[in-house]
């Protein structure tokens, strides 16, 4: 999954986010969802770094003739839904 701010790059065993580069997460997944923690900071409200771990969930569903992935991705900042159309080269 790209686009121009992230890259995922999903294998058996970890998930990599280049947004941030070489950062690698452990994720949990089963026939509709995806589960990651993400460490990651935001600054507070005298401009010092926080740390924290966003808790990431994707819930997906793909379509009947397999072309396009519907998902909701949840973390701290909300919910966003989005689809993933598969395109022929």
């Amino acid at each position: 999954m790209e686009n121009e701010k992230i890259n995922w790059t999903f294998y058996p065993d970890s998930l990599i986010i280049t947004a941030d580069p070489y950062d690698k997460v452990e994720w949990r997944a089963t026939d509709s969802k995806i589960e990651f923690d993400y460490p990651t900071f935001y600054w507070d409200s005298l401009a010092k770094p926080v740390d924290v771990v966003d808790k990431i969930s994707i819930e997906y569903k793909l379509s009947d003739n397999k072309d396009t992935l519907f998902g909701t991705l949840t973390n701290r900042n909300g919910k966003y839904e989005f689809r993933l159309i598969r395109i022929k080269k």
